[in-house]
Formats: structure tokens, sequence, C-alpha cells
């Protein structure tokens, strides 16, 4: 695919995650020659059995700057530190990859357009029950922005000939799995990296975030069809009314994908893997490793129901490999944020100075902060592992020292990571929209009131999470 999509021009290149990161580490470095070095005592908490800073103990420590050679041995450090991450994200996109060369995800897809295309009077019962499916999937991580935006060109054609536009199309194909990334039950990629970054049990407060999924997914379905409704009673309102989408190109081949009886088995693996996963977490303990391991297997058991002989099977889960490369190392290199500004001795420092702001604040009002910065932190870093590597070893003993739970923090880490993906540029709407010939302009008129709305919805949860306590398991 074209770099610029229909034509469009591009005006001013954003910088690539990687020039960013790099940036940071600079400045990090830059700042250890700054910012006084101090250090905090860490002691075991004998109930959460892990390491948590004594909050009467910090003190300024003599400066120790990180060189120039020293910067560049941090990245590499990082990487190292964070390769449990990095695996899991390489056995995740890998085992994604190879189900989407099985067609099993292409088919399971269509075979919802179809239904719905099939059936054009049962359209909103329809719509409700695609988003749902959607919504869930793209809870567990298995389903993300990359795979359904391929599919984004078939669900605008549907919406056409349904009587809605372009952004209904949108709406109930790309909104629905953004949702539920954002709700990220089990998501491996953003929920995952940040509770084992801030040690608390893989996936733990499920329950929490299947009401915030619930939740989520039924205003997004009444923001989407109430706007729906809106257009096919009076066509003119839609905010796309005068734009041409008549040589719109469905592609009939991914839509025309079989449902056979070896894509349901791959399908019924994925979920069945899914399933134990979630088993083994809550109730055999299992970690981050065990993940990976899960991955794998239903790989290798897709590979076989599909007839794949090994070298397939391998061949395939190389090639997935690449989709892994840009996510496990930003995790890596962002750490190395971390180990530059842990060697200069600054991180403590760092957190104090927060600290003593965020203390003057009530604990609602600092966590309605956090939940800003990171939205906004998103923009900067849009990937949600990265993110994690980046915010949450800070993020994590601030909470701590300010008597806000971990799994809280974890909370507005996801909420700040996922629902802007629907907002900032530098996410994957850009792509969509011009896959759809949908105007950036008119697409933001549509989705800032769904954002703000949506980021009270977030606020309501960070403080009900705080009323409740919500905790780590």
């Amino acid at each position: 695919m074209s770099s610029e999509p229909n034509g469009l021009k591009k005006t001013k290149e954003l910088p690539h995650i990687f020039v960013i990161l790099f940036s940071v580490i600079v400045l990090a470095t830059i700042a250890t020659y700054f910012i006084p070095a101090g250090t905090y005592e860490r002691v075991m908490d004998p109930v959460l059995k892990r390491m948590v800073i004594d909050p009467t103990s910090f003190k300024y420590i003599p400066a120790t700057p990180v060189g120039f050679f020293d910067m560049f041995v941090s990245i590499e450090l990082g990487l190292i530190q964070a390769a449990n991450i990095s695996f899991l994200i390489f056995a995740a996109f890998s085992c994604l990859f190879l189900m989407e060369k099985t067609g099993s995800i292409d088919a399971t897809i269509a075979l919802m357009v179809n239904k719905t295309k099939k059936n054009p009077q049962f359209s909103t019962g329809i719509i409700i029950v695609l988003m749902i499916l959607l919504s869930v999937w793209g809870s567990t991580g298995t389903l993300s922005y990359e795979e359904i935006m391929a599919f984004s060109p078939i669900f605008v054609a549907l919406s056409l000939a349904l009587g809605y536009d372009a952004l209904v199309g949108v709406g109930i194909s790309v909104v629905p799995v953004g949702v539920g990334f954002a709700s990220a039950t089990m998501n491996p990629f953003t929920i995952g990296v940040a509770q084992t970054i801030a040690e608390l049990p893989l996936f733990s407060g499920l329950a929490y975030r299947i009401v915030i999924l619930v939740v989520m997914t039924a205003f997004a379905i009444w923001y989407v069809l109430r706007y729906a409704k809106k257009v096919k009673k009076d066509p003119e309102s839609s905010l796309l009314h005068g734009f041409d989408f008549s040589d719109l190109e469905v592609d009939e081949e991914r839509l025309g994908t079989p449902f056979t009886a070896q894509r349901k088995l791959s399908m019924l693996t994925l979920f069945i893997g899914v399933c134990v996963m979630g088993y083994g977490l809550i109730f055999l303990k299992w970690y981050i490793n065990q993940v990976a391991a899960i991955f794998m297997i239903v790989s290798i058991v897709v590979g076989i129901i599909n007839k794949w002989n090994a070298n397939k099977i391998a061949s395939t889960l190389t090639e997935g490999l690449s989709r892994g490369v840009l996510p496990a190392l930003i995790v890596g290199v962002a750490r190395g944020i971390l180990v530059v500004i842990t060697k200069g001795n600054i991180l403590d420092t760092i957190i104090h100075s927060s600290v003593m702001v965020l203390e003057k604040m009530s604990l609602y009002a600092s966590s309605i902060g956090m939940l800003v910065f990171q939205t906004f932190l998103n923009f900067l870093i849009p990937s949600g592992s990265g993110q994690a590597a980046v915010s949450m070893p800070i993020m994590s003993p601030i909470s701590d020292l300010i008597g806000l739970n971990r799994q809280i923090a974890v909370l507005i880490f996801q909420f700040g990571d996922g629902y802007s993906n629907l907002l900032w540029p530098t996410g994957f709407m850009v792509i969509v929209c011009a896959m759809v010939k949908i105007p950036l302009s008119k697409y933001f008129r549509w989705i800032i009131p769904f954002f703000l709305m949506s980021f009270v919805l977030q606020a309501a949860f960070v403080m009900g999470a705080i009323a409740m306590n919500y905790g780590p398991f």
C-alpha cells in the first residue's frame, strides 16, 4: 500500500517512534547533569510481597551523571531487561500472523459482514451484535487496529448499502475494536506489559475491566446508532453529505473467504487458548512466560489443523516476527530511558518532586491529572507496550507514595493509552480515513464528542476504583 493513500499529499512527516524515544534518552542523559541525584530506601512489603519505597527515607546523594558512551549501553541494557515482555510480543504477533495466513480471521469477519448484508431489515440488531463481538474480541488483544483496518472499506461499503454513510462504517468496525482494545480484559500488549512492570499478578482485576468493557461498548453502540439513525432519516444531516464514495473499492476476494471446517477449528483453538490462559492466570498463578507458551502452542496446533508441515509453520511464524519487531524493540528502547535515569540516580528525585506536588491535591484530582498525562503521552508514544515501559516505572512508585493502588495506576495507563488511539493522528485512524476517503476534519468533528464523553466515563471509572479501593487481585 502506498504511504500516501488515495493520492493524499504528505504535508509534514511526524517523527518516527525511535526518533522520539532516542530524543527522550538524550534528554534524560542531559538531565542527569542538572537534576540533583537522590534516593529512597526500598523495603519488602510483607502483605504485597514486593519491594516498595519507604516514604520517609528520601535523601540527596552525590551526582552520578551518565556519560555519552553509557547512554548507548543503556539502550542495550533496556532491551535485556525487557526480554520477557519482548518475547511475549513476538510470540503473540507470530501467532496472530499465522492465524491471518490461514484465512481464519478473514473468514470470521467476512461471515459477520455477509450476514449483515443478507439481512438489511435487521440492520440495527445485527450492527449491535457485530459491535459487541468486535469489542469483546478486541479486548483480548487478538484483534487490533492492524487487522480490522484492512476490512474498513468493506464495512464502509456495507454501511452505504444499508443507507448510512462512511462514518457509520468506521463506527461499526474500527471503533468497537478500539474500545475493546482499550478496555483490555486480557490484552497482553497493554494491560499485560503494564501489570508486569507494576509487579501485579498478570491480568488481575479482570472483573472490573469486564464491567468497563460492557459500559464502554454500550456507550459506543449508542453513539454510533444515534448518528446512524439520524443519517438514515435525513441523509443531508450526514457530516459527509455531498462527498462521492461511488468508487470505493470492496475487496470481494476477502469478503468471499469461506468459513471452512479448518478455519472454524482454528478460531476455536484460539478461543480455547485464551480461555486456558485466563484459567491459568487466575487459578494457577501463571505469569508472562506461560502466556507466551500458550501463544506458541496455539500456533503449532492451528498449523497442524490446516495440514501445514513443520517447515511451513516455522517459516510463517518467522515471517510473523517482523510484525512484532517494532513494538518489541520499542519496549526495550523505552526501558533504556529508565536505565539512564536510574544510573544517574535521578529517578527517585523525579518521584519525590512529583509526590510533593501530588500530595497537595486530593487522590481523585491526582488520578485525573495522571489520566490527562497518559492521554497526551499517547500522542508521542502510540505504542501501548512502549508507553507502559516509559510511564509505569515512574507511575508505580508515585502511586505507592500518594496512597493510590498500583492497579488503579495501571487502569489509568490503560485508559490514557487506549481510548485516545481513536483520536490522535499518530495512531492508525489517519490511515483508516485515507483508505475509506473520509476527510480528517470530518472524522475529527465526529469522533471528538465521542472521545470527550468517553473521557468523562474514564474519569468516573477511575474515581469508582479509588472509592472501592480496586486492588491487585
